[in-house]
């Protein structure tokens, strides 16, 4: 073992208490019990908070490596000290990831345990995503034992959406162990079929039964980044929020109380996943405008290439025009035909990646926007361009 190795153990465990400290007072977490599995082994875990590595941490007692997103690495001295102290394997979003998989295999090879939240962003409706589907051959060519594991609660107390966190109750539990023969013996849709059941937590069908209060301030605020069309006029990106409220120019009127639920004027969902999944739906089915009709706009946007070592560069800044054929933030235009892949981070900012290798941010510096309306437009067009 290297003797960089020997301090991330070493700092793991020192950290491990602090971080137990603070799950239970801001979340209410709480492992009386954490797992000892003998490694090495990869631990695939759902995704529902900025704070996941801790609830894992804290539910088990063997070290570590966490796959983490690259925009961690741009952080400035935070980024410099946990890359010291925990050395995490960065993983691009919006690209293609298989330097990450030589890494998770190294660290393994070589012993060490590593825990991957393969759903890759945090659910914002309350039901997890699903992984992608190369997931389950990457883990069968791992080698290694896989734990799956579940966070529940973590949606109702922190949403992605939201700028504020709400204390109510936080648990986790192992949903499976399997070795690596019985890896081997399934299929690959099958082990992604396993994989899905083992990591799904529906927040509003838990809640239901155990009604737990999760409280907090201006509960509502950054809802809008959700909820992205209004099913009383049909606007796109017309909400707004505040404190424990969401509106429309329209009339629509809602409340979000501290059970995530919403009720009010104008719709009839209880739940943000009904929403989600009938916007959904109202997006994969809307026709398409003429070619340089705008779909949606937001201005305050800035376009940030992101180079080599995590650097950023501002490309060009003023609103952000999506349209059939192209997405362009100031006077700089990509076109949708060059578009490889995308992805968000945070609360919504806008990753893609360009055919020619280019990695590209999105967001404001000042003005959030809700960067999951953009994925679903690209979604809609691009799909309607490979059916043609």
């Amino acid at each position: 073992m290297s003797s960089a190795e020997k301090l991330h153990k070493i700092f793991y465990s020192l950290i491990k208490r602090p971080v137990d400290i603070f799950c239970r007072i801001k979340f209410n977490s709480r492992a009386e019990r954490p797992a000892d599995f003998e490694g090495p082994f990869l631990v695939i875990s759902n995704h529902v908070t900025l704070y996941d590595m801790f609830f894992v941490a804290q539910n088990f007692r063997p070290h570590m490596y966490f796959v983490a997103s690259e925009h961690s690495m741009r952080a400035g001295l935070g980024s410099r000290l946990l890359k010291f102290f925990f050395d995490p394997i960065i993983r691009p979003k919006a690209t293609v990831g298989a330097a990450t998989v030589i890494k998770m295999k190294k660290r393994l090879k070589a012993g060490h345990n590593v825990c991957l939240f393969a759903e890759g962003e945090r659910n914002a409706c309350g039901a997890s995503r699903k992984i992608p589907r190369a997931t389950a051959s990457v883990v069968k060519m791992l080698g290694v034992k896989l734990v799956t594991f579940r966070i529940h609660g973590g949606f109702l107390s922190s949403p992605r959406w939201s700028r504020t966190a709400r204390r109510g109750r936080i648990w986790c539990d192992v949903a499976n162990i399997y070795s690596p023969e019985a890896l081997k013996a399934m299929s690959d849709d099958e082990l992604d079929a396993r994989i899905n059941a083992d990591i799904f937590v529906d927040a509003y069908a838990e809640n239901a039964e155990r009604r737990i209060a999760y409280r907090g301030k201006a509960l509502a605020e950054g809802i809008e980044l959700e909820l992205v069309k209004c099913p009383k006029c049909g606007s796109l990106n017309s909400i707004k929020s505040r404190g424990d409220e969401f509106f429309c120019d329209c009339g629509l009127r809602g409340t979000y109380d501290e059970y995530g639920e919403i009720s009010g004027e104008g719709f009839d969902f209880r739940t943000v996943t009904e929403w989600d999944e009938w916007e959904k739906r109202e997006i994969e089915n809307m026709p398409i405008p003429e070619p340089k009709m705008p779909i949606c706009r937001d201005p305050g946007q800035q376009l940030i290439e992101i180079g080599g070592g995590h650097t950023e560069t501002l490309i060009d800044s003023g609103e952000l025009l999506l349209t059939p054929e192209s997405i362009s933030v100031g006077n700089t235009f990509i076109a949708l035909l060059d578009l490889s892949r995308y992805d968000l981070i945070g609360r919504g900012q806008l990753l893609i990646t360009t055919k020619d290798g280019k990695y590209y941010q999105i967001g404001g510096k000042d003005r959030a926007f809700s960067g999951f309306l953009y994925i679903l437009l690209l979604d809609r067009l691009l799909s309607d361009r490979d059916e043609q």
